[in-house]
């Protein structure tokens, strides 16, 4: 049941078995399978609940509807970056691009080695990987609705020798209107929204939007419920109270809210890693003035990719955005900017995203838990990447016939040719002469690992302090991905509700953990037989219409 502060009566006091605080990529498979599992799920989301008729394709009524901030989030540093992040049911699964990549073999072995997470086995999580594939019916985006710009920056990419292809995705039947970021009008990206979190309500589980958790209750060292208030949409001020007991509390609001919500709680603050270790992956944008119409933004925005230097941290995706976001995102104004909106339908793009090396960031308790500090600055090796990241951009867009390549770099506004191309290698780069830098995918700042000394949750996500506090969110990440997280979230979230259910069951997890994999393999079984069921029914459905 779905219940809005809207009509409500009154205060709200109710008890369940699990009490979920977020509803994304973390919390919606944990309500999910503990929903299906019999137990009585509770999720708090403090943004509001929309549908595909709900998504009109204006980016202007999604920033202020689906976004926290109205999309304008920033972290403070050297160059400032803007995070862009979701507040609605589904979170930032509502508003991003639907890419689905596994964890790099690297990275996970490096978690083995530096984080002592070697529990973590790439057998179980390549279990968990395809359960959760098979239930959001991930594949490569179809070449026939990616978009001419992306199409034509691979087949460019390949001609040069890079490795790339197209990128998997959690959409079925795409139609590739080109608004994923502003809500899926389709319904076809299965975000949260409409794949997780419909069936735990299906299941049982209750929904309540427009809330915000202010207080995680403990007693005698253990998580025991949640106080919060309900907002009104129109005013965003409190209105009625509600408390949840129950006793197993899920905090899954995401890498700079939950440790926001910890901090002002003082839970789970001994070892002094809470907002600390945040990655983010700083990104850049190359845009191309082409001599044929690309069909901009029609097609999947981010259906393709180019990862020859993903070992070094650099990462190139697709990224197209309507006439009315790149009006603001370009870096001049006058007749320069009219002329080039004129240009729009000849103009592409395409995105780089920076896996961390040298850079450091954090997260600070603000003036409440709702509005955090974030701090985060660019290191010299990772400018470096990143100019190597819109070198190898514009080389390609030239190879694909660009006339001219425009950058976020000062000085290298536009590049016209070879001489500019090898005047930027040259340059050794300030960080305070780049400009329009956004950022995605916030992590770590409640990092998984080993011990209470050096991170906040231990591998099943339960914290090393508080009882039956779980954490399910980007924050347990203990290292940048270089690749998009809510694949690997959902993951991890799937595995922690298997050690929920074990504690609500009374279970040891030693006991319960050696069964985990043969019943994961189960619940594949199950997933591909639901899928072909699924698709069998839709089959003789077309069959029934066209006859």
């Amino acid at each position: 049941m779905i219940i809005k502060p809207e009509g409500l009566p009154g205060n709200i006091s109710r008890e369940a078995d699990v009490v979920i605080i977020g509803s994304g990529a973390g919390g919606g498979p944990i309500a999910k399978e503990l929903a299906e599992a019999g137990y009585s799920i509770v999720v708090l989301e403090e943004g509001g609940f929309f549908t595909r008729e709900d998504f009109d394709f204006r980016a202007g009524q999604a920033f202020t509807r689906l976004y926290r901030d109205a999309s304008q989030s920033v972290a403070l540093g050297m160059p400032a970056m803007i995070i862009p992040q979701g507040k609605t049911v589904g979170g930032t699964t509502t508003i991003n691009s639907g890419t689905c990549l596994r964890i790099p073999h690297h990275v996970l072995k490096r978690w083995h080695l530096e984080c002592g997470l070697r529990d973590i086995s790439e057998e179980e999580l390549g279990l968990l990987y395809s359960a959760v594939e098979e239930y959001l019916f991930v594949k490569r985006a179809d070449p026939e609705v990616a978009g001419l710009n992306n199409v034509l920056f691979l087949e460019s990419a390949e001609r040069l020798g890079y490795s790339g292809g197209f990128l998997p995705r959690n959409a079925k039947d795409c139609e590739g209107f080109g608004v994923c970021a502003y809500g899926c009008p389709s319904g076809a990206k299965q975000s949260v929204n409409v794949s997780y979190i419909p069936d735990a309500l299906r299941a049982g589980a209750d929904l309540y939007t427009r809330c915000r958790a202010e207080r995680i209750v403990v007693r005698n060292g253990r998580a025991v419920g949640v106080r919060g208030r309900f907002i009104d949409p129109r005013t965003g001020r409190k209105t009625y109270r509600i408390e949840v007991e129950a006793p197993v509390v899920v905090l899954a609001g995401g890498a700079i809210q939950t440790p926001s919500l910890l901090m002002h709680n003082r839970l789970c603050l001994s070892s002094g890693r809470v907002g600390k270790n945040l990655s983010i992956h700083p990104c850049g944008a190359a845009m191309a003035l082409m001599d044929e119409p690309l069909g901009n933004p029609k097609g999947i925005p981010q259906s393709a990719y180019v990862d020859e230097f993903a070992p070094d941290g650099i990462m190139l995706e697709g990224v197209t955005v309507p006439p009315a976001v790149m009006a603001i995102t370009l870096p001049w104004g006058g007749r320069h900017h009219a002329e080039t909106m004129w240009s729009y339908p000849y103009i592409g793009s395409f995105g780089s995203m920076i896996s961390e090396h040298d850079s450091s960031g954090k997260v600070v308790a603000g003036p409440s838990a709702r509005q955090p500090l974030t701090f985060y600055n660019l290191g010299r090796g990772d400018l470096e990447r990143l100019k190597r990241s819109i070198l190898l951009m514009a080389e390609i867009w030239f190879a694909a016939g660009a006339k001219r390549v425009y950058t976020p770099i000062a000085g290298f506004k536009e590049l016209t040719g070879p001489r500019d191309f090898a005047r930027l290698a040259r340059t050794r780069l300030n960080r305070a002469g780049v400009y329009g830098l956004t950022a995605y995918h916030p992590m770590g700042t409640c990092a998984m690992g080993a011990d209470e000394y050096s991170s906040v949750v231990r591998s099943s996500g339960e914290t090393w302090e508080v009882e039956n506090l779980f954490i399910s969110d980007a924050s347990v990440l203990p290292t940048s991905l270089g690749v998009n997280p809510q694949l690997t979230i959902m993951s991890l979230a799937m595995r922690t509700a298997g050690f929920i259910d074990d504690r609500l069951s009374e279970g040891s997890f030693e006991k319960q953990h050696a069964g985990r994999l043969e019943r994961l393999r189960g619940r594949l079984r199950r997933e591909k037989e639901s899928k072909a069921s699924h698709l069998a029914g839709e089959s003789e459905s077309t069959r029934q219409l066209l006859s």
